[in-house]
C-alpha cells in the first residue's frame, strides 16, 4: 500500500511538472526584432567654430522582420552618412546632457526613417539605441 500511495505521489509530481513545463513553453514566442550594428562606431566634431569638440557614438538600430534587416543591411552608406550630418549639427547643450542626448536619438530616428522613406519606399526603423556614447568639450 505505501508503494502505491508513493507511486501516485510521483505520478502527480510529475504530471504537475509536465504541465507547467508545457505552459512555459507555450508563453515563449519568438521575436521579430532584429538588431543591426553600426559598426565602426561614429566618430566626429560638432558645436561650430571655435575649439574642435568631439564626439563617439557607437549605435544599433533595431528593425522588425528578417526583411526589414536585409533591406537596411543595403543601405548602410545612407544610413551612416545621414548619421554623421545629423552628428556635426549638434550643439554642447545636445551632447552633454542627458535631455540633449534623448534629442540626438529622436533626431536620427526621423532623419533616418525619412531617409530611407525616399529610398526604399518605407520607414524600417523601430528605435536607434546608443550603446557607447562619449563626449569631449
Amino acid at each position: 500500500m505505501r508503494f502505491s500511495a508513493f507511486l501516485v505521489v510521483l505520478a502527480l509530481m510529475l504530471f504537475t511538472t509536465l504541465s507547467v513545463t508545457a505552459a512555459a513553453e507555450e508563453e515563449v514566442t519568438l521575436s521579430n526584432t532584429y538588431y543591426v550594428p553600426l559598426t565602426p562606431g561614429f566618430v566626429t566634431n560638432y558645436g561650430g567654430p571655435g575649439r574642435l569638440k568631439y564626439v563617439r557614438i557607437d549605435m544599433t538600430l533595431m528593425v522588425e522582420g528578417l526583411e526589414s534587416q536585409a533591406v537596411l543591411e543595403q543601405q548602410l552608406p545612407l544610413v551612416r552618412n545621414t548619421v554623421v550630418l545629423i552628428l556635426t549639427r549638434q550643439n554642447e547643450n545636445n551632447v552633454v546632457t542627458p535631455n540633449g542626448q534623448e534629442r540626438i536619438r529622436q533626431q536620427l530616428l526621423q532623419a533616418l526613417n525619412e531617409a530611407l522613406t525616399r529610398e526604399v519606399g518605407q520607414p524600417l526603423l523601430a528605435e536607434v539605441l546608443f550603446t557607447n556614447f562619449i563626449y569631449q568639450n
